[in-house]
């Protein structure tokens, strides 16, 4: 029987690329438009691609940054002060075709001509890159599983965190690495919202303690609901306000452990978009949450964490380590999972005593939500540039 050669459309374009690969001598500064292409949605892996954006921005102002992406991804860039051109492009992981016409189209809307396409480290899909091959004349750097198609294709460094794997990127043009906080924008209007939300769920104007009890689809582990409940209780004798969030999705489940916590707190899951999220979150004053993607949206507006991980994944790529506000509450390393796993380790005393710990080093204060709130605002939006 004959060996049958593979003939599908992307195998025809690989191979043209390993012919034709394009080279590169230019220098760091000589690029003027840089793109990005971000496709994989999960919100912390599009959270620390934020990082990037602000290391070449700071080193490199005159570079013309552009970001191609759908859905989610133009929600937590829409208000970033740090990227000139953000594009709505189809999915090429779906419909190369269309994402092709459709980035070449916004490329040409924007008269912009990218001298280099960069992927970062969650976006390894040949056909993003493809997509920047085909629809670019600029040469293509960053992460991939398909190098042949790269002038500059990096491997992930498995001893790095995922911010800094990411941040390899930018040393393509030059710029240093220094910059590990991610930062989300949120504008004035997101900021006035979630102000009066606020008020209707928190009218004695108490500290707000915000909890997240419910995982992404992604990470299917939690937490025992009877601990929740127990340090719920307990940040209500504290004196605060207890508020939920989260998506419609989650809200059956937030109402079972609200239930099993005496009826306490409210919840606004499902009521907020990521920049008004991190508006709420900003005029927070303390944050308890699993290992999920809106832990990652507190980290980027700073407010006092306590965070309770699994012991099955290694903190270095997610986690926010040596961060002062955020405490980290996790086992042992371990590499098995057991059935019903509930990050059985932590227990609620621990968490209760972390809070505490994070309270006394940063107790709530009107004046540390106003920097927060102030240092989350822009006055870009970018999807309301040409009616987008």
């Amino acid at each position: 029987m004959k060996h049958r050669s593979n003939s599908s459309p992307t195998a025809f374009v690989l191979g043209l690329a390993r012919l034709f690969r394009q080279s590169t001598n230019a220098s760091p500064q000589a690029i003027g438009v840089c793109l990005f292409l971000e496709y994989r949605l999960p919100l912390g892996c599009l959270v620390h691609m934020t990082p990037v954006f602000q290391a070449i921005k700071r080193s490199r102002p005159e570079v013309a940054l552009a970001v191609a992406t759908r859905g989610l991804g133009l929600e937590v860039l829409r208000h970033s002060p740090y990227i000139d051109h953000l594009m709505d492009v189809p999915d090429p992981t779906i419909d190369l075709r269309a994402a092709v016409f459709g980035l070449r189209k916004q490329l040409r809307a924007r008269s912009l001509r990218p001298d280099c396409v960069l992927t970062g480290a969650s976006d390894q899909r040949t056909r993003i890159g493809l997509l920047g091959m085909l629809a670019t004349g600029g040469w293509l750097g960053g992460y991939t599983q398909a190098p042949a198609l790269y002038a500059r294709p990096l491997a992930y460094d498995a001893g790095l965190s995922l911010i800094g794997n990411n941040l390899r990127v930018a040393t393509m043009l030059g710029c240093p690495t220094d910059v590990t906080r991610p930062r989300i924008f949120a504008s004035a209007a997101d900021a006035q919202a979630m102000q009066e939300l606020l008020r209707a769920v928190n009218p004695a104007g108490r500290p707000v303690a915000v909890f997240v009890t419910q995982n992404s689809r992604g990470q299917q582990t939690g937490w025992h609901v009877d601990r929740f409940a127990a340090v719920i209780r307990h940040a209500e004798r504290r004196g605060f306000a207890v508020v939920y969030v989260g998506t419609t999705a989650e809200q059956e489940a937030i109402d079972a452990v609200r239930g099993a916590a005496d009826g306490i707190g409210i919840s606004v899951a499902g009521r907020t978009t990521v920049s008004e999220l991190v508006a709420l979150l900003a005029m927070s004053d303390v944050m308890v949450t699993l290992d999920t993607g809106t832990m990652h949206v507190g980290r980027a507006a700073g407010v006092p964490m306590v965070i309770l991980g699994p012991s099955w994944q290694k903190p270095i790529e997610w986690m926010p380590l040596g961060v002062n506000n955020v405490r980290i509450l996790r086992g042992p390393d371990t590499d098995n999972v057991p059935d019903g796993y509930r990050l059985d380790e932590i227990a609620a005393e621990s968490a209760t005593a972390a809070m505490e710990d994070l309270l006394k080093a940063h107790p709530p204060s009107m004046e540390a939500r106003r920097a927060r709130v102030h240092e989350s605002l822009s006055e870009i939006d970018h999807l309301a540039v040409r009616g987008l």
